[in-house]
């Protein structure tokens, strides 16, 4: 059977979908996705689904599966399962969507094999230090000195940007730019170990494998955390998670809290030595 698959959105929103694709792609179908081909390529090169468009598809289809609020789109068949982008209930939007297509007892991969030979290096800390909204990221100074920690203790810095932060990040030797998701996969891949924000970056990060350490601050990682099995989640317990209205002081952020986290988990999985830099 041919199956469409409507998710426009960015790169977190995207790779969110994948484990619905790979479940049914090992179902035996046939499936086009209709979404952003520069991530949706990243689901090609895995092997879950077998085309990708930017553009309505002119073919039929047997039945499609819609990631939007918008009932109204044009193009699908009466078949068409509509599928809210976000859930109505406090849990993982993964498996609010298995659930939503009674797919939830399938297994899926915690690891994204795009079949990409690259070396890695051991000493080698990337950090990428924004997101699409400026009301998630940490101050630039935490950055700068939690890069200042780390680089002390032998390992190389490398800030990987994109275009949302080239304003902020000017590029220099430290400081990799890219808007090409398959050189952005390959650079994260050269990574002993990640840090960075609530962002599409990050779930990729945390998909490849790589260990990761994904801060939230305004938002919810109960429903966002990324895939994948070696992600350390940052939170400040002591207020609810309240993107997009956000409080000004954002204390979910602070500087102090969020070094000493990150510290304190490099420490625990042997990545630093133990209080060397506290």
């Amino acid at each position: 059977m041919k199956v469409l698959i409507y998710r426009i959105g960015g790169l977190g929103d995207s790779i969110l979908t994948f484990p619905v694709i790979e479940i049914l792609n090992k179902k035996g179908y046939e499936i086009t996705v209709w979404g952003n081909p520069e991530y949706f390529i990243l689901c090609r090169m895995a092997g879950f689904c077998n085309k990708v468009t930017f553009y309505e598809p002119k073919e039929k289809f047997d039945f499609a599966i819609v990631f939007s609020k918008n009932r109204a789109i044009s193009g699908f068949s009466e078949n068409s399962i509509y599928v809210e982008p976000i859930p109505e209930e406090e849990e993982w939007v993964v498996k609010w969507y298995l659930k939503k297509l009674n797919l939830l007892e399938e297994p899926f991969s915690n690891k994204l094999n795009l079949g990409l030979k690259v070396e890695k290096k051991s000493n080698l800390c990337i950090i990428h230090p924004g997101s699409g909204s400026i009301k998630k990221n940490p101050e630039k100074a935490f950055f700068i000195e939690l890069a200042n920690l780390i680089r002390k203790k032998g390992f190389e810095i490398l800030f990987l940007v994109g275009p949302a932060e080239r304003k902020t990040w000017q590029v220099d030797k430290e400081i990799f730019y890219s808007d090409n998701i398959i050189e952005i996969s390959k650079t994260l891949l050269k990574a002993s170990f990640y840090i960075g924000v609530d962002s599409g970056i990050s779930h990729l990060s945390s998909y490849l494998g790589i260990p990761s350490i994904v801060i939230f601050g305004p938002t919810n990682p109960k429903v966002w955390h990324p895939i994948g099995i070696k992600t350390h989640l940052i939170r400040e317990s002591s207020c609810p998670p309240c993107f997009p209205n956000t409080c000004e002081n954002r204390k979910c952020l602070d500087k102090n809290f969020l070094i000493e986290q990150v510290i304190n988990i490099l420490e625990k999985n042997l990545v630093l030595e133990k209080r060397y830099l506290l």
